[in-house]
């Protein structure tokens, strides 16, 4: 019994452990059955679920439409005109908005095939398709919408890079034939007799050549690799360069006035150094120069006080000696003899100065007479060939502007010169005037 009782107690365990790792092996077996019929019915689900999705658009659609005319039936007769009207309207409406498109569909194939630089792509658009005028603007709307597709193949390959033959003009005016290479907006020319970058104009007859690397153009022409330079700016910097030219250039396009307007830069700068020298060479005496002419007065030496007089670079030495000669008379007179001198010394420093003034204010004058002038002609030239082309009035006017520049150019510096020289001047005129009535006062006391 006792043996019986080990047995079995040995063997409970081994019988619990088979039937748990069965259970466990059955269970797995049910999870994989239950995957594999939840993957047919999602499987089943997936594929009959567009149909379903259909069916319900289209009930949908049906709805919406048996609703639509359920609500015109209860609408009354005039409320059903009005959206008669209405939906005509946006028919219009809609027709209006097709042939506005097909409208940019042509002008697009229109301006590539007008603007079109050489040695790029053409637009593979038939012209028949572009120069058809259809009734329904629908129709032409469906046409033309191969320009799109044709535009962007046209811009890849001419991303890529594309060559074509054509002519081109050297810088000496000769017309030659060659190979163009375009990528992107550069374009490449290599020809018999010139290599070089193309210079074209949008809408110009011919394309120039500019000069350039020939060594890594032809190898770019025979499919090579190359580095060369390119113009960012499309030409527009060599354009403003020689729009700029030179100050002889500048002038021939003020035209007549100009000189003029020179004449009087010449003749203000001709005063202005003529005065700046006399004033320069001036030297203004001190008090101890007075002290020294009257001290030889009251020793009674008039030659000694007529010497120190005259020793002063300054127009007050001449209004001295002129005061040194009267000072026999009374203060009174030597006074008047002084402000009678000051008219003389005041109209000597002052002289050139009007002239300078007149310079500075005519100058301005001229080159707006000479920028009216250009405008008449410029409208003279819009009344017989139009306004189409807006460079010519550009050029025109910037020439009519030219004599207006001019004009403040002598102005500005002529008009600071004057006030710089009619400072000066009054300055000469206070300090004579102080000294002399120095000597005046020193009579006065004595």
């Amino acid at each position: 019994m006792k043996w019986v009782l080990v047995v079995a107690a040995l063997t409970g365990p081994l019988m619990a452990e088979t039937s748990l790792s069965d259970a466990l092996k059955k269970a797995n077996e049910d999870l994989k059955t239950s995957l594999s019929v939840l993957n047919e019915a999602r499987a089943k689900i997936a594929a009959e679920k567009p149909e379903l999705a259909k069916e319900f658009e289209e009930v949908g659609l049906e709805l919406r439409e048996q609703r639509r005319l359920a609500r015109i039936a209860r609408m009354s007769r005039e409320d059903r005109e009005m959206a008669m009207r209405e939906l005509e309207r946006e028919r219009q409406v809609r027709r209006q908005d097709a042939a506005y498109v097909a409208g940019l569909l042509k002008d697009q194939a229109l301006k590539i095939q007008i603007v079109s630089g050489p040695g790029e792509p053409v637009l593979a658009v038939d012209d028949e398709v572009i120069a058809a005028e259809a009734d329904d603007a629908a129709e032409a709307l469906v046409e033309r919408l191969v320009v799109v597709d044709a535009s962007l193949d046209r811009l890849e390959a001419l991303f890529g890079g594309s060559m074509a033959p054509g002519k081109a003009a050297t810088e000496s005016g000769a017309v030659i034939e060659g190979q163009f290479a375009a990528v992107g907006p550069q374009v490449w020319f290599s020809g018999e007799g010139a290599t070089g970058a193309v210079v074209w104009e949008k809408g110009g007859s011919l394309p120039e050549v500019v000069p350039g690397d020939e060594e890594a153009i032809r190898s770019l022409m025979s499919g090579g690799e190359s580095i060369l330079g390119l113009d960012v700016t499309g030409g527009k910097a060599r354009a403003l360069d020689e729009i700029r030219g030179s100050a002889l250039d500048l002038v021939r396009k003020g035209g007549l006035w100009v000189w003029p307007i020179l004449s009087l830069a010449l003749l203000s700068l001709v005063f202005g150094l003529i005065k700046l020298a006399r004033f320069s060479g001036y030297r203004e005496p001190g008090e101890a120069w007075v002290t020294a002419i009257l001290a030889a007065l009251r020793v009674n030496d008039r030659d000694k006080a007529l010497e120190v007089a005259g020793q002063a670079k300054h127009p007050v030495s001449e209004v001295m000696k002129r005061l040194v000669d009267t000072a026999g008379s009374t203060a009174d007179v030597v006074e008047e003899t002084l402000y009678e001198q000051l008219m003389g010394v005041q109209q000597k420093v002052g002289s050139l100065l009007p002239v300078i003034a007149v310079t500075a204010a005519t100058a301005p004058l001229l080159g707006l007479l000479g920028t009216v002038s250009g405008m008449i002609r410029t409208f003279n030239l819009i009344t017989l060939f139009g306004s189409g082309d807006p460079k010519p009035l550009a050029g025109g006017i910037s020439e009519a502007l030219v004599t207006t520049l001019f004009g403040l150019v002598v102005a500005i510096p002529a008009l600071i010169l004057h006030a710089f020289l009619s400072r000066r001047s009054q300055g000469i005129v206070q300090t004579t005037e102080r000294l002399g009535l120095s000597f005046v006062n020193s009579l006065r006391t004595k």
